[in-house]
């Protein structure tokens, strides 16, 4: 954990609002990479996840900056950010952790979806794209312009390069369908609404393994009805406890005593991952790749389950 303390604190957009941490020691901090994230531990008791937009690649850095998004129906963390976070307030804040790295030793074309919040990962990833000298192309969505942020920024980082929507200016919906046939995309990057990337994982689903990563800011809505009870049992702890169909892994290690780190226990964040030993995972999360899946050995149990009877994992 990171005692931090917030030295910036700007409006950049409707209802969006910029927040710079430092460390309270003044240290230097971790650096992180594009797309990583980092876990704000809120005074009412909250845990929130937000993308760093200054994260470069740098070993080390002087201050973390993200950008927070008023969310009409916000369960507490946004509305909290919004209304009670001033300049010199003293926060906990995690290490940060990347689940949506940029690859920038791609040979060919990339493109970069943004849209709404969603921008926060994409400003940082399309930095390090034209420092890095790739072929890409941004695509960056919002209501209206008003609730665009970093839009002077992303123009002047390449005009050329970069394109807005705002469907109340323009009276429609990306076209996304145009957008992704426009080009041979190598690689796209996406991060924003649940409906626009379940759009994007429908229209690429033939597309090469690992070609379309994306990041979600909410959880997929979850189909209980199939759930049966399995046996999850703890190598390390030696331990062994029966997950019941409408209880989480996580859950069921918390009834038992383990004391187990999370964060959104939305399948999200990854904060709760371990490794899988034996058994073959039921994987619910949107934290993991396709690949990744397919390997069986890491597991979220905040919402991933077990297929078969028993499920081993490294804990």
């Amino acid at each position: 954990m990171i005692q931090a303390v917030i030295t910036r604190l700007q409006a950049i957009a409707r209802d969006i609002v910029l927040i710079e941490l430092q460390a309270a020691d003044q240290r230097p901090l971790q650096g992180a990479s594009p797309g990583a994230h980092i876990d704000l531990h809120l005074p009412n008791g909250q845990i929130r996840q937000y993308s760093l937009t200054n994260a470069q690649g740098e070993a080390t850095q002087a201050s973390y900056q993200i950008a927070v998004a008023r969310d009409a129906n916000s369960r507490g963390g946004s509305t909290w950010v919004h209304d009670k976070l001033r300049t010199g307030t003293g926060l906990a804040i995690s290490a940060p952790r990347n689940l949506f790295a940029l690859d920038t030793q791609v040979p060919g074309k990339v493109l970069f979806i943004g849209a709404g919040i969603g921008i926060t990962p994409i400003y940082a990833m399309v930095k390090a794209a034209q420092q890095n000298g790739l072929d890409w192309q941004l695509a960056a969505c919002a209501r209206s312009a008003s609730r665009m942020a970093f839009q002077e920024e992303l123009h002047t980082l390449d005009p050329q390069r970069v394109r807005f929507h705002f469907d109340m200016e323009q009276g429609t919906a990306l076209n996304l369908k145009a957008l992704l046939g426009e080009s041979t995309w190598d690689a796209v990057y996406a991060c924003g609404p649940a409906g626009l990337l379940d759009a994007i994982e429908k229209a690429t689903g033939h597309w090469p393994a690992g070609s379309v990563r994306m990041e979600r800011f909410k959880a997929q809505a979850q189909d209980h009805s199939s759930h049966t009870a399995f046996q999850l049992v703890l190598a390390k702890s030696q331990k062994t406890v029966e997950v019941g169909a409408d209880e989480s892994p996580l859950e069921a290690l918390e009834r038992i005593g383990i004391d187990h780190p999370y964060a959104c226990r939305e399948g999200l964040c990854g904060t709760c991952e371990v490794r899988v030993l034996e058994g073959q995972p039921d994987h619910k999360d949107n934290v993991l790749s396709a690949q990744e899946r397919t390997a069986g050995q890491r597991f979220i149990p905040c919402i991933s389950r077990c297929s078969g009877p028993q499920l081993v994992i490294e804990l």
